[in-house]
């Protein structure tokens, strides 16, 4: 049975044909999901049943500890502030206290793993969940799970809200206008945060998708990722082009390359690389979890024409 046409499956088969990109040079079978993509798919277990932070933090406890949501079941190796996280909860318990608050707890280790929870709000909370403080709330807390400045919170706010803008309808450089304009005004008037919004100057300058690519910095810190996927987005047109386009991009790769797979999928459909279909054929029960998730009425949404 093929697997169902929306927005959740279509950016979970992004995200994982991106990461089987990163590693074309291997032979399919050696090929694995990088571990913001298990976590992703932990997400996506946890919420098909209802949403329970706990929950989530079990799941990725489970994926950390047993190498539950991977392709072969193996452990596999965690960031450093995910590992920190990860540790300090398997000590303390508490998902509220476990994430990372210090400056170098910015990498897009929560960018990796949160647009299922992004789709979650989205589907329970409508296209203007940011003005419902609730929604914005629970997306924070799923994000802080691991990575919890305010800095890098601010960045997964800019992603939700812009992938937000697309599942209302709108253009890729529409939705990225609105979404900057929304984020600057909403993260303002929280002390918080407005301190950082700084950060979100380049991608507010008329001419950044004049920029050569070879500017964008591939550092995996969350801000140069959003970036280098919101360059990617602007100058390409189409799955094939966006996912090549990440692919490019100086430093480790695999840091954008899902991110750049999963929101591509929103925009243009689900890719048709047959290669990620045999590899979920090949783990444990992904098929049959995205079925769940599907089943749960957890993720459906609306999608603009």
């Amino acid at each position: 049975m093929d697997l169902p046409n929306n927005p959740l499956i279509n950016s979970t088969l992004g995200m994982l044909d991106g990461d089987l990109l990163t590693q074309k040079h291997l032979p399919l079978e050696q090929r694995r999901w990088s571990s913001g993509s298990s976590l992703a798919l932990a997400t996506i277990d946890a919420l098909s049943i209802s949403y329970d932070i706990n929950k989530i933090m079990q799941a990725f406890e489970a994926w950390y500890e047993h190498g539950k949501y991977t392709v072969d079941g193996h452990i596999q190796t965690a960031g450093k502030t995910t590992k920190k996280a990860l540790d300090d909860y398997l000590i303390k318990q508490d998902p509220f206290s476990s994430g990372g608050s210090l400056e170098d707890d910015n990498g897009s280790g929560a960018l990796a793993r949160i647009l299922p929870m992004v789709i979650y709000i989205y589907s329970h909370y409508g296209s203007d969940f940011v003005n419902n403080e609730t929604a914005m709330l629970t997306l924070h807390q799923v994000a802080g799970l691991t990575h919890n400045h305010p800095r890098g919170l601010m960045g997964i706010g800019l992603y939700a809200i812009l992938v937000g803008q697309i599942l209302d309808g709108f253009d890729f450089e529409n939705a990225l206008d609105r979404a900057v304009g929304i984020s600057y005004e909403y993260y303002s008037e929280h002390g918080l945060f407005a301190g950082f919004l700084k950060e979100l100057d380049n991608l507010n300058t008329p001419d950044f998708s004049s920029q050569p690519q070879s500017a964008l910095n591939g550092s995996g810190y969350i801000i140069d990722t959003l970036e280098n996927l919101v360059w990617i987005l602007l100058n390409t047109h189409s799955y094939q082009e966006a996912i090549q386009a990440a692919d490019q991009v100086k430093g480790p790769s695999k840091k954008i390359v899902p991110i750049v797979g999963s929101v591509a999928a929103l925009m243009y459909g689900r890719p048709n690389d047959i290669n990620v279909m045999k590899r979920l054929d090949a783990a444990f029960d992904v098929k049959n979890m995205l079925f769940k998730a599907n089943q749960s009425g957890e993720f459906v949404i609306k999608v603009h024409a």
